[in-house]
C-alpha cells in the first residue's frame, strides 16, 4: 500500500515495528529490506553499521546512496540477485499483504538469496488484531483503511512454523508485542 500517505498513528506503529527488528541487524550485514516503503526507514536507520542494503518496494523511487540502494519492484517469482547475496532479509508489516499463492515462492527465493545461516526477520499482525485494526481503519478512520483492506491473512505461530518447514528454514524465534496483536518472527536458513 502507499506508505507516502501514512498518518501520524500509522507512522507511530511503524516505528514500534522498526524497534522490534533493529537488534537483529548486525554490524557488517548485507540486508535486503523487502517492502521497504517509500522512505526506506529501516535501511536508512542502520546504514552506518551494515555493509550494504537493498530496499525493494513498488512504492519507492530508484535511488543509490552510499551503501544503500532502493529499487521500485513488484515480486513475481524471482529476484535478480545472485545466490547468497544477503545475510538478512527484513519484512516489516509486509507478509500479510502478499498473495497467499506467492508466500511460499517468496520464502524459497529468500532462502536462495540468503547466505548460510542467514535470517529472515519479519513483523506481521496476528489474528487477534483483525477486529481492532478494522475498527481503527473503517469506523474510527485513525489508520490507513487501504492498508487494512489489503490484508490477505493474519498469521499465527503455527502458520510461521509451517512456512519455515516448507521453505527450508527453522523458526528461530516468535514473539508477540503490542499486547499480542503483532508478532516478530525470525527464520534461520538451514
Amino acid at each position: 500500500m502507499d506508505t507516502r500517505n501514512f498518518n501520524l498513528i500509522d507512522k507511530l506503529v511503524a516505528g514500534m515495528r522498526l524497534g522490534k527488528v533493529l537488534g537483529h541487524v548486525r554490524e557488517g550485514d548485507r540486508v535486503l529490506d523487502f517492502g521497504c516503503g517509500s522512505q526506506g526507514y529501516l535501511l536508512r536507520k542502520v546504514s552506518d553499521r551494515i555493509k550494504s542494503g537493498v530496499g525493494l518496494d513498488y512504492d519507492v523511487d530508484d535511488e543509490k546512496i552510499e551503501n544503500l540502494e532502493f529499487r521500485k519492484f513488484s515480486f513475481k517469482d524471482k529476484f535478480d540477485f545472485k545466490s547468497a547475496s544477503f545475510d538478512k532479509v527484513v519484512m516489516l508489516a509486509v507478509l500479510e499483504h502478499i498473495e497467499l499463492n506467492k508466500v511460499e515462492v517468496l520464502f524459497k527465493e529468500f532462502a536462495r538469496v540468503l547466505s548460510k545461516g542467514g535470517k529472515v526477520v519479519l513483523t506481521t499482525p496476528t489474528p487477534m488484531s483483525k477486529a481492532i485494526l478494522e475498527l481503527l481503519a473503517y469506523k474510527l478512520h485513525v489508520i490507513s483503511e487501504g492498508e487494512i483492506r489489503d490484508h490477505k491473512k493474519y498469521y499465527r505461530k503455527e502458520d510461521m512454523l509451517m512456512l519455515a518447514k516448507k521453505a527450508g528454514f527453522k523458526l528461530e524465534s516468535y514473539n508477540l508485542f503490542q499486547f499480542g496483536i503483532n508478532s516478530v518472527a525470525v527464520f534461520k536458513k538451514v
